[in-house]
C-alpha cells in the first residue's frame, strides 16, 4: 500500500463544504451551539449598567446605616448632657419665693435649688467651686431634708401614725430610701410613735366623738398601728365612760325614734346606730332593756300610731271596706306597732269618722 502525499493546504480548503468540519465540544465531549454560548456569556458576566446599580444601592446602605449610627450618638449625647450636673465656680445665689429655699447658680446658668438648712450645712457661698460628686452630695442631702421638713409640716396639725406619715411622702413623690431615713429621725425624736398616737386618739374619739371601742381599734387598724399597739391605746376606754357614752346617745336616738314610729321600730334601729358606734352587743342589750322599761308610754306610741294611720287612709283610699282595713293594718304592723294598739287606733277612727 502505497502511503498517500499530502501537499500543502490552501485556503480554498478552509470551510469547504466537502471537507466536514469536526463539532466543537465541551470538556465532556457534548457539542456546544452558539446560541448557548452567547445566552452562558451573557448570564456570567453582569453589564456595566447592572455593576453601576448595585455599586450605589450598596453605597446608599452604608450611608444611611452610618447616618442611623450618627444618629443614635448624638441622642446618647443629649441623654447623657441631660443627666450632667453642671459643675463649676458658684456665680450668684438667689433666694425663691418661699424664702426659705436658694437657686444656686453656676457660670451664670441655674444648676439646683436648695433649702436653707441645706445652705447652712453645706457653707454655700459665692465663688466656691463645686465638683459632681460634691453637688450629688448636697443634692441627696437637700431631698431628705425637704422630705423631713414636709413631714414635720404634716405633723404640726396633729398626730398622726406611722402609716399616715408614710402616705404623705408617698403623695409627695418622695424616694424610698430618702422616706426610710426620714421616718427612722422621726421616730428618734419621738415625732412618730404609734403607741402614744393610738391613746390620744382614743382619747379624743372616746370623750369628743362619743365612739365606742370597737370603732375606734377598726379606724387604728386602717391607720396602720399594730394589734399590740391597739390593745395598749384601747386600754385608756375605761368601762364606766363605755357605759355612759352607749347610755347617752341610745336614750338621745331612741327618743327620737319614738317621734317617728312604734317603739319596737325605735328598739331595733337604736340597737343598729349602736353596732354602727362601736359598741358591744352585751351592752347594747342591756340598754335596750333600760330604755324599753323607761320610755314604755303607749299614749305616746298610739299618737304617732295615729299620724301613720292618716298617712296610710290617704294613700289607699282607692281600695275600700275590708280590704282597705287589711292593706293599712299589715303596713301599721311592718312598722312595729302590736296588733292590740293598731285594733284601738282604726276603732278610734272609724268613730271619728
Amino acid at each position: 500500500m502505497t502511503e498517500k502525499k499530502h501537499g500543502p493546504m490552501k485556503l480554498s480548503d478552509i470551510g469547504d463544504k466537502s471537507t466536514p468540519s469536526k463539532p466543537l465540544t465541551s470538556k465532556r465531549n457534548e457539542p456546544v451551539h452558539e446560541k448557548d454560548r452567547s445566552k452562558k456569556v451573557g448570564q456570567s458576566v453582569p453589564s456595566a449598567d447592572s455593576l453601576a446599580s448595585d455599586l450605589l444601592a450598596k453605597a446608599e446602605g452604608l450611608r444611611t446605616k452610618k447616618a442611623a449610627s450618627l444618629f443614635q450618638e448624638e441622642k446618647s449625647q443629649v441623654e447623657t448632657n441631660e443627666k450632667q450636673v453642671l459643675t463649676g465656680e458658684i456665680t450668684a445665689i438667689e433666694v425663691q419665693k418661699n424664702k426659705k429655699r436658694f437657686n444656686i447658680y453656676i457660670k451664670g446658668q441655674f444648676a439646683f435649688g436648695v433649702s436653707e438648712n441645706t445652705l447652712v450645712k453645706f457653707a454655700l457661698h459665692k465663688g466656691q467651686v463645686l465638683d459632681q460628686a460634691f453637688i450629688t452630695d448636697i443634692q441627696q442631702v437637700d431631698k431628705e431634708d425637704y422630705a423631713y421638713q414636709l413631714a414635720v409640716r404634716f405633723l404640726s396639725y396633729q398626730l398622726r401614725s406611722e402609716k399616715e406619715v408614710k402616705d404623705k411622702l408617698t403623695e409627695a413623690e418622695i424616694e424610698p430610701d430618702v422616706m426610710a431615713k426620714v421616718i427612722k429621725k422621726l421616730k428618734a425624736v419621738k415625732l412618730i410613735d404609734d403607741t402614744m398616737f393610738g391613746q390620744a386618739y382614743t382619747r379624743t374619739a372616746m370623750n369628743i366623738n362619743k365612739k365606742g371601742p370597737n370603732v375606734i381599734a377598726r379606724e387604728l387598724k386602717n391607720k396602720g398601728l399594730r394589734e399590740e399597739e391597739i390593745d395598749k391605746s384601747l386600754k385608756e376606754y375605761d368601762r364606766a365612760t363605755e357605759v355612759e357614752n352607749a347610755y347617752t346617745i341610745a336614750e338621745k336616738y331612741f327618743k327620737k325614734q319614738l317621734r317617728k314610729g312604734s317603739h319596737r321600730n325605735a328598739s331595733q334601729k337604736t340597737n343598729q346606730y349602736l353596732v354602727q358606734k362601736g359598741f358591744d352587743s352585751d351592752l347594747i342589750q342591756e340598754l335596750m332593756q333600760r330604755l324599753a322599761e323607761h320610755y314604755q308610754d303607749e299614749d305616746q306610741e298610739l299618737a304617732v300610731l295615729h299620724k301613720d294611720l292618716d298617712k296610710y287612709m290617704r294613700r289607699y283610699k282607692k281600695l275600700s271596706g275590708k280590704e282597705l282595713i287589711f292593706k293599712v293594718k299589715g303596713m301599721l304592723y311592718n312598722k312595729g306597732y302590736p296588733l292590740d294598739l293598731i285594733n284601738q287606733a282604726l276603732w278610734e277612727y272609724e268613730e271619728d269618722i
